[in-house]
């Protein structure tokens, strides 16, 4: 029983010791998290009711948790304040309490109050500030775009929604436009062009209907009541219609372009750039030193030109007849004209026309014209009836018609209807109307005959492995490959230790094929072999030229026999022999040329040998 009557007694002591503790941790944390907040943009409610300024303002200080600076010779302390707000930014209430007369800035936790200068009796310019926030929720919206599309003036919200652009009077009619990803647009008309405060609120883009569908709202900045804000602030992110989708995932071509992007594009354009995306701005002509510093200001993303001229690098949404960059030329969507840049150009959808780049072209979209970069060209899309010309590289990300020259190599992921020639490799799906010139030739089909020192032809291609004797090595391994009419031989043999025959010979040739019956082939080829016997001096010739007539007979749906004459003609040194070759028929013997100290001995010979391959 004492047990029990003296629990509750030491128990409640410790649960007021804890929720002490706990209210004095919550208190200090509210205090530190209301003063990392700038206090401009501290939410407070006040009731002032007919007061001194003198008064009202340690009860605005009070409530936002800061100072007050100022001179008492530059405010009207005696003006009687009325204010009456509940949840509020502090820069709302100085609004109201001021209006206008004074200016504020915030520095540390001090508010510095300032008092306005008188205007000019015909100001050149005026400003407008405000609030961006969530019709619905009230919630404020850090980095929505407003702008106004005959100045090309913008700027975007803060993390705070806080929004303050400066616009000409001049202009016959303002109407200032505000988008956010996620809401619908609203344009905004605007009466008075004296500085005032313009608070926005944005309608959230309801789910599963359209973007497109959805038009433009347009209201008037002295017809809609303003609202509380949420006294949470927003952070500085892009808000999802739909959280459970995924982003998609970028290509290598797309993730090359956000690379190269995001070194000249200004984190201001980058914003613009995706609120404005519903939005496209046309001005006949620009110039720019760098994307961020021209005439297109920093919507520079959302507008076409016609004619853009840029010093360094330009930036923009769309070219439509000319456009010249000292280094690189950036734009978004389409380019219809020429473009030509010192160092490169990037383009994100199609090309019409003709494009230089001093290294490269990067084009996400189709290309119709005429491509030509100084070290390589890449394009995503089709390429209907184009000219691609790279110093080394050439990529077609679709299908191509027309011709792919380059250096090194030419890669198309489809399609070429016409010709890629390469120093080296060309690769493609299926070639048709042209060819392939190069010294590897790769597709998984062709039409016409590759041309090159090695061609592989996947479908439709002649591929054999042959293991044959013939009369001068008791062992040749060979490698066929190209197409029935024109392909390429790769061969090697040995008699190895036989005296008076080479002991390793290596020779490369060209063949074509004939169908004889659906079963026989007939093979003519011509081939120059080398011969090695490592006994001789190294200035020997040892060459041997063999030209064959081979009939292939089919003995399986992989294996064919193979068998035929061949005529020879061998040269070597003066003091050298011709290879031992059994059997054969001699032709002539040890006859001089007109090389120097050079004999040349002829012969018919004969080869059989076993073959592997496609049908």
């Amino acid at each position: 029983m004492v047990r029990l009557a003296v629990l509750p007694q030491t128990t409640l002591p410790m649960a007021s010791l804890r929720f002490s503790v706990f209210l004095i941790f919550f208190l200090i944390t509210a205090r530190l998290l209301a003063q990392s907040t700038p206090p401009l943009e501290r939410i407070i409610s006040v009731d002032i009711r007919n007061e001194r300024t003198e008064s009202a303002l340690p009860k605005i200080s009070r409530e936002g948790r800061f100072e007050f600076s100022y001179n008492p010779t530059r405010i009207d302390a005696n003006a009687l304040v009325t204010v009456r707000l509940t949840n509020v930014p502090v820069r709302q209430v100085l609004n109201q309490v001021f209006l206008g007369s004074v200016t504020y800035k915030s520095r540390g936790n001090h508010v510095i109050l300032t008092r306005s200068e008188q205007p000019e009796e015909a100001p050149k310019n005026f400003m407008l500030d405000g609030y961006i926030s969530d019709e619905l929720t009230g919630q404020r919206i850090a980095q929505a775009s407003i702008f106004e599309k005959t100045t090309l003036a913008s700027t975007v919200s803060n993390p705070f929604g806080y929004y303050r652009i400066r616009l000409p009077t001049n202009l016959p009619s303002i109407r200032l436009d505000v988008r956010k990803q996620a809401y619908v647009g609203e344009t905004v008309t605007i009466r008075a062009k004296t500085s005032h405060s313009v608070s926005i609120r944005l309608m959230p883009l309801p789910r599963n209907i359209p973007v497109q569908a959805l038009s433009i709202r347009v209201t008037d900045d002295t017809t809609r009541p303003a609202v509380p804000l949420a006294s949470t602030p927003v952070q500085p992110v892009t808000v999802a219609i739909d959280s459970t989708t995924q982003p998609p995932s970028l290509s290598v071509l797309d993730r090359g372009k956000v690379g190269v992007m995001r070194l000249f594009v200004s984190a201001q354009q980058a914003i613009h750039d995706i609120n404005l995306s519903r939005d496209t701005l046309y001005r006949d002509w620009q110039v720019s030193f760098v994307p961020y510093i021209g005439t297109n200001l920093r919507l520079s993303g959302r507008i076409i030109n016609r004619v853009s001229i840029n010093a360094l690098a330009g930036y923009s949404f769309g070219v439509h007849a000319v456009e010249v960059g000292g280094l690189f030329n950036i734009v978004q969507a389409d380019v219809r004209g020429v473009q030509a840049a010192g160092l490169g150009n990037l383009v994100g959808r199609e090309v019409q026309g003709v494009q230089l780049g001093g290294l490269f072209n990067i084009d996400g979209g189709n290309v119709q014209g005429v491509q030509i970069g100084g070290l390589f060209n890449v394009t995503g899309g089709e390429q209907p009836r184009s000219v691609q010309v790279g110093g080394l590289l050439n990529i077609a990300g679709k299908s191509i018609k027309g011709l792919q020259l380059a250096g090194l190599a030419n890669y198309a992921h489809h399609d070429v209807r016409g010709w890629q020639i390469a120093g080296i490799v060309n690769r493609a799906r299926r070639i048709t109307g042209g060819h392939q010139v190069g010294l590897i030739n790769i597709a998984d089909s062709s039409g016409k005959v590759p041309i090159g020192l090695l061609s592989h032809v996947q479908k439709g291609g002649f591929r054999r492995i042959e293991v044959s004797a013939n009369e001068v090595n008791l062992l040749n391994v060979t490698y066929r490959t190209g197409v029935r009419r024109f392909y390429n031989i790769v061969t090697a043999g040995s008699s190895f230790e036989r005296v008076g025959s080479p002991r390793l010979s290596a020779g490369y040739g060209l063949g074509t094929a004939f169908g004889l019956s659906q079963k026989t082939l007939l093979t003519v080829e011509g081939s120059a072999h080398h011969l090695f016997y490592f006994d001789r001096s190294s200035t020997d010739w040892n060459q041997q030229i063999r030209l064959s007539t081979l009939v292939e007979t089919t003995l399986s749906k992989r294996l064919s026999l193979a068998f035929g004459p061949s005529a020879n003609l061998y040269f070597g040194a003066d003091n050298t022999t011709r290879p031992l070759i059994r059997p054969a028929v001699p032709l002539f013997d040890a006859r001089l040329t007109d090389f120097g100290n050079t004999r040349h001995w002829g012969w018919i010979g004969f080869e059989i040998g076993l073959r592997f391959g496609n049908s």
